[in-house]
């Protein structure tokens, strides 16, 4: 038994205890004044017992015995003997007081037990350990508390794993750059004569070094909860308007076309950086995935409480299973089209979500009919 057990063993047997006092002193007091009256009125209805000042003993015994008829008919019991007191009944009560605190302190206090146990296997690594089965149907705020350290276990087992998965997925993407970096230095040195190819071929992986370096930097910034966000006043409207201006630009004359509807201005503090980061990178997203010669809309509205930027693609969408997923570091999901090849890091849309939730905003996904994904963005206007 723990500390916490005695502890409230003897609380509560001390509570029993004084409660038990209390009760018996309030009992003997009623019981005094009963006698009490009872005597006033044997003195009132008999005031010759005591004229001279001197009891004799044949008063005595008539003073007792119209005493007792008189406490008999108050109803009163005689008073007993001091020999043939019930002393064995305090003592009952006192180890049935103690029997009864036991088990209100063992009710509380084995919940407790059970928590401190499931926090020293989590602090031992051991992220699987729940509670809420152990509380025995309890219905209370300790069972309660078991439901929250179940959730709080949990989103400590995935944000560890996601944490391990980010890890693993970005040795990943630096071993592929850096193998074709060293194979370029390996032939510049064995072919003076490809020491160009070699050349350009080192400028290209380093820039996907650098790029690749500065998403992982964005990332980490917006998933510190104390990341500041430089507000400004942003007409985002005009944001929209020039990112889809480049995005067409980059479309060329591949066929795929790009429109965007939205009022002609649209201003609301935000960081403009960080939320201009987010929409191109939804933006090139579509323009990645869509199909080739598709229509791509953008379209930009408000209410009451939001502000809301859809952007709607003609590709292929995505399998069911992969739109909860699709904002996650370093995930490429399978499209429905299997001849399509993924490309790029898979960390645009995640630092787009992050950047989005930073504002207070949501950011989500979700297939169209008969085909297309459309991403949602929402952000508050407070």
């Amino acid at each position: 038994m723990g500390r916490l057990f005695w502890k409230l063993l003897l609380g509560f047997w001390l509570a029993l205890i004084s409660a038990s006092v209390i009760v018996g002193v309030a009992v003997n007091h009623e019981r005094d004044r009963a006698r009490a009256e009872a005597t006033q009125a044997l003195l009132a209805a008999n005031p010759e017992l005591f004229n001279d000042g001197v009891i004799s003993p044949d008063e005595r015994r008539q003073w007792r015995q119209m005493r007792r008829e008189l406490r008999l008919q108050a109803g009163l019991k005689p008073p007993q003997p001091p020999g043939r007191q019930p002393y064995w009944l305090g003592l009952i009560g006192l180890l049935a007081s103690l029997a009864f605190s036991a088990v209100i302190a063992w009710y509380l206090a084995k919940p407790i037990r059970h928590l401190r146990h499931a926090l020293h296997q989590i602090a031992h690594g051991d992220l699987d350990t729940r509670v809420a089965a152990e509380m025995d149907g309890r219905r209370d705020e300790l069972a309660d508390l078991g439901v929250a350290f179940d959730q709080m276990a949990t989103q400590l087992q995935q944000q560890i794993q996601a944490q391990k998965r980010l890890l693993h997925d970005v040795s990943h993407e630096l071993r592929s750059p850096l193998a074709r970096l060293q194979m370029a230095i390996g032939i510049a040195q064995q072919s003076p004569e490809a020491l160009q190819a070699s050349l350009r071929r080192i400028g290209t992986e380093s820039e996907r070094l650098d790029t690749l370096i500065g998403e992982l930097l964005t990332l980490s910034r917006l998933e510190n909860p104390a990341a500041v966000l430089h507000r400004q006043s942003t007409d985002l409207s005009e944001l929209v308007a020039s990112i889809v201006d480049d995005a067409r630009y980059e479309l060329g004359t591949t066929g795929t076309r790009i429109t965007f509807a939205g009022p002609s201005a649209l201003t609301i503090m935000l960081d403009e950086t960080l939320i201009g980061r987010a929409i191109e990178n939804i933006i090139r997203n579509a323009v990645k995935f869509g199909a080739d010669g598709s229509m791509i809309s953008v379209y930009l509205s408000e209410n009451a409480d939001a502000i809301q930027l859809s952007v709607r693609d003609g590709g292929p969408g995505l399998a069911e299973a992969d739109l909860s997923r699709i904002f996650e570091p370093f995930y490429r999901g399978e499209s429905t089209d299997k001849s399509r090849q993924r490309s790029g890091y898979g960390l645009g849309l995640a630092i787009a979500q992050h950047a989005v939730k930073a504002h207070g905003g949501s950011l989500t996904a979700d297939n169209i009919k008969p085909h297309g994904l459309s991403v949602m963005l929402t952000l508050p206007k407070s």
